[in-house]
């Protein structure tokens, strides 16, 4: 278990700032705190309030130490990734997450809880047996750096008398119950990407993905919407955007904390879709389309409905062949198919929609998909949208929020997306259903 360590902490931040020839004023004033506050920091023999987190870089460039630096003088990051390697990791991740309020771990008994991921490790941490956790994070993109979700690994000591399944129910219902099904965590059985010999327990936490209710502000008088996708259409990823920049909220029903049945998770689903609700964003979940899961009536909502070409079809039917074969259908690739059909006949005629269009150029390099490509596709078509629905607000057409703020240029104008195959355009449906 990790401890703030206050004196090592402070120590390094003061010996930093001597090093770099800085007076308490000048530094206070780079890291845009006032001098008292800074002081409060390096002085009080105890952990500085979260606040210290929103100041994070500041401090590693006027101390001349790095972010992930900062954490292991502090003891937040565990000696286990104390490696080069580890640090350089954890230090690319922390710069990422410092722009949405904190995607690194903090002390369970001194800081107060910020992002799921944090409050996972919070959690853990403060619990009487000593667990070891280790952290990755899922982050894609090369324009439009997303983190999907993190991963936290857990090790027991060597001397706990339970096997894995024992330590999977402490865990899940001793240790993590007040949060297990409002984040939507889950163990992850499926491999790990990108992470070498992971443990043998990993919880995955949703990040960018995750369930979450509106900004407080700014309103955008703007009709809730929907997510229409097929399977492996990365729908959620579109939804979860698209919420952020117009500060709506986000619904995705993996992370909702639904119950182990299929029947019982479509009833649940099918509930909370029934009602256009204000400010929010749902994506439909399309494996329960095959399930009985019906598409909601739209009246009063704004569809955006994701198509892709035959070879995303194809990965689609490979990935999610089992699910399919469930579902009843011998064939994958007919299941694939039977998804598209059923959200093209769940739009009614005359129904205004954004069609969304991957296109497999934009998603392939050479036989393999890049899943950077497929990120930062998806990343410019939501802020395409975004956009749209926010200029017929009568808004700016700047995104309010989320990863598609990193767009913006300084000038307040958003990039220019690159030239893309995909495209999004705005149609209304005829009486088949879906144009063509």
């Amino acid at each position: 278990m990790t401890h703030w360590r206050a004196d090592e902490w402070a120590e390094a931040v003061r010996t930093g700032i001597r090093a770099r020839g800085l007076s308490l004023d000048e530094a206070a004033r780079r890291i845009g705190v006032p001098t008292s506050t800074l002081r409060s920091w390096i002085e009080h023999r105890h952990a500085p309030k979260v606040t210290v987190f929103d100041h994070w870089a500041q401090l590693a460039e006027v101390t001349g130490l790095g972010e992930a630096e900062l954490l292991r003088v502090a003891g937040v990051l565990p000696d286990s990734l104390a490696s080069p390697v580890h640090v350089a990791q954890a230090a690319k991740a922390l710069r990422e997450g410092i722009d949405q309020a904190g995607q690194f771990l903090r002390q369970a008994t001194a800081l107060v809880y910020s992002s799921p991921g944090t409050q996972v490790a919070n959690l853990i941490a403060a619990s009487p047996v000593d667990w070891e956790m280790r952290i990755r994070s899922a982050t894609r993109g090369d324009e439009v750096r997303v983190t999907y979700h993190h991963y936290v690994g857990i090790v027991a000591p060597r001397d706990f008398p339970h096997d894995d399944a024992e330590v999977r129910r402490i865990l899940e219902h001793d240790v993590l119950g007040e949060l297990w099904r409002p984040l939507g965590l889950y163990w992850r059985v499926a491999e790990v990407h990108d992470w070498h010999e992971p443990p043998r327990l990993v919880i995955q936490v949703p990040e960018q993905e995750a369930t979450r209710p509106p900004a407080s502000s700014p309103v955008v008088a703007a009709p809730p919407v929907v997510v229409l996708s097929p399977i492996w259409g990365y729908g959620e990823l579109l939804a979860s955007l698209v919420a952020d920049g117009l500060g709506f909220g986000n619904v995705d029903f993996r992370y909702f904390g639904l119950p182990d049945a299929m029947a019982d998770r479509v009833r649940i689903t099918a509930r909370e879709l029934a009602e256009p609700a204000p400010r929010l964003v749902h994506s439909v979940p399309p494996i329960m389309l095959l399930h009985g899961l019906a598409v909601p009536d739209l009246t009063g909502r704004l569809p955006l409905v994701v198509r892709y070409g035959p070879r995303m079809r194809e990965r689609a039917a490979r990935i999610y062949r089992e699910p399919l074969l469930e579902a009843g259908f011998s064939d994958p690739l007919a299941g694939a198919r039977a998804i598209e059909e059923a959200v093209a006949a769940g739009i009614p005629p005359g129904c205004a929609y954004y069609e969304v269009t991957l296109d497999d150029a934009d998603v392939f390099d050479g036989d393999s998909p890049s899943l950077d490509r497929l990120n930062d596709s998806v990343a410019w078509f939501a802020e395409q949208i975004v956009e749209q629905v926010l200029l017929g607000a009568g808004h700016p057409p700047v995104p309010l929020g989320g990863p598609l703020k990193r767009l913006v240029l300084p000038s307040g104008r958003v990039r220019r997306p690159p030239s893309l195959a995909g495209r999004v355009v705005r149609r209304v449906a005829d009486r088949s259903g879906l144009e063509g």
